[in-house]
Formats: structure tokens, C-alpha cells, sequence
């Protein structure tokens, strides 16, 4: 298999994060205190940290194909408070007209 600069780029990118979000801040005394780290932070890295590239998503939340759904329930949420802002502003005019 060949490599291009793409894939260096990549994983060049992947191995400066681990360094700069997980090694470097904890300072891991060992060998295995550093595997632990490292397996903690790919487990929180893919199931739990968003990321913008993918839409504020998790990669395990993309691979498994429920980015629609998340960003369907986004937008559910983001019109009911349009709504309920709007009520408000009415609520609030109209208390401002019958003073």
C-alpha cells in the first residue's frame, strides 16, 4: 500500500492531538499508566467528544449512521425554542398594550 501526503497529514494530525490532549497534561510515569491514558482518551475521542468536522457529531454516532436522526432532533429542539421565544415576545407586547 502506498502513502500519500493526505494520510500522513492524518495521522501526523491524530498523533499531535494524542500528545497535546492526552499525554503531555497527564504525564503518564509508565509504560502501561500511558496505554491506560490512551485508551481512555480513544474511547472518549470516539464516543463522546464532538466533532466539527463531522457536523458536532461523534465518529461512533457518523459510523453508526445516527448523525440524521441527532441532527433532526436539533433542529426539533431549536424550533420549539424559536417558538417559545416568540411567545414570549408576543406575551410580553401585549402586556405592554393593555398597560
Amino acid at each position: 500500500m502506498q502513502s500519500t501526503a493526505w494520510t500522513n497529514g492524518k495521522i501526523e494530525r491524530w498523533h499531535q492531538t494524542i500528545k497535546q490532549d492526552c499525554i503531555r497534561p497527564n504525564v503518564p510515569l509508565s509504560l502501561e499508566e500511558a496505554r491506560r491514558l490512551v485508551e481512555r482518551f480513544v474511547d472518549d475521542y470516539n464516543h463522546r467528544r464532538l466533532h466539527s468536522a463531522l457536523g458536532y457529531v461523534t465518529p461512533a454516532d457518523k459510523l453508526a449512521g445516527r448523525e440524521q436522526a441527532i441532527f433532526d432532533e436539533r433542529d426539533r429542539k431549536l424550533a420549539e425554542a424559536r417558538e417559545r421565544r416568540a411567545c414570549k415576545r408576543q406575551q410580553a407586547r401585549e402586556e405592554v398594550t393593555a398597560a
